[in-house]
């Protein structure tokens, strides 16, 4: 691996390791920390560089031949790295990591390209984590602690989904997609709007662990088909003057069951923990 402007230029080869740049795009859950497939290519092209403090628009993107990142937090390239959802779930961390941003650009080589468009997400994430230790000096190790979650399961009356009409030439057939946008509607509730096309149901779990559950979630469905859904749900009333409690949408709890045919159930189970042991700001490009 060539590290642009950095001070070495080996080779790095990708040993057994874990999970990373798709699930910050498109949402992969692994509450347990993830020592999945390897992948069988190598990034040839590494380039971090701090992002400039006027740029303030950010952007995760998975290429044909690599990964490109703008504007992410370290904090957050640590969570996808390891297959986690929460930021929680990391500890240890300075407090340089919670305010630094970088954009990252990562490519195989051309002979490789190929190669790289057949891998899988686990092997695709299987490749973050050479950055962080290479780059970042990066070394951790995992504890686990029981924790709240919430488990994805099909409710009683049966699932809801359609199966997924995305053509195979569609530049998103690899990964899904998962977009959540938020409105107001007439009476001031605020809502959030799901849309998923091609969407797996891990990429739905870990979708939900960030809508301010302060769990994580689970996908216990049994559903391995990809799907095209909406869900949308009422939070609190955008209204200063309103009762938050008096919304005129459902509850994410109940969105999930008429909608989908699923349900959050609330269960204790081990989460995994990344405890960081050594971390280093880069050496600029």
């Amino acid at each position: 691996m060539r590290i642009i402007g950095g001070t070495r230029n080996k080779r790095l080869q990708l040993g057994a390791s874990a999970a990373m740049f798709a699930a910050m795009i498109f949402g992969g859950l692994l509450v347990q920390i993830s020592h999945g497939q390897t992948a069988p290519v190598q990034f040839d092209v590494v380039s971090v560089k701090m992002h400039s403090p006027d740029n303030q628009g950010g952007r995760m993107q998975l290429l044909p031949n690599g990964v490109q990142l703008s504007n992410l937090p370290l904090k957050d390239l640590i969570v996808q790295a390891y297959g986690l959802v929460l930021t929680d779930q990391v500890e240890g961390l300075p407090n340089w990591v919670n305010s630094e941003r970088f954009d990252i650009e990562a490519k195989v080589a051309g002979a490789d390209v190929a190669a790289f468009k057949k891998l899988t997400l686990d092997q695709v994430r299987s490749m973050g984590r050479l950055i962080l230790t290479d780059r970042f000096k990066f070394a951790s190790h995992e504890e686990k602690k029981i924790l709240p979650l919430y488990s994805l399961v099909v409710a009683k009356g049966g699932s809801k989904l359609q199966r997924s009409t995305m053509s195979t030439e569609d530049p998103n057939a690899r990964t899904g997609v998962i977009g959540v946008g938020h409105s107001s509607n007439s009476n001031g509730t605020f809502m959030t709007e799901l849309t998923a096309r091609g969407a797996a149901m891990d990429a739905l779990a870990s979708t939900l662990s960030r809508q301010g559950l302060g769990r994580v979630v689970l996908d216990n469905t049994g559903l391995t088909d990809r799907y095209d859904f909406k869900l949308s749900w009422a939070g609190v009333s955008m209204a200063a003057d309103a009762n938050p409690t008096d919304t005129s949408g459902p509850s994410l709890f109940t969105a999930v069951s008429e909608q989908l045919g699923l349900k959050l159930e609330s269960q204790k189970g081990p989460v995994s923990v990344l405890v960081v042991d050594h971390i280093e700001e880069p050496s600029s490009n």
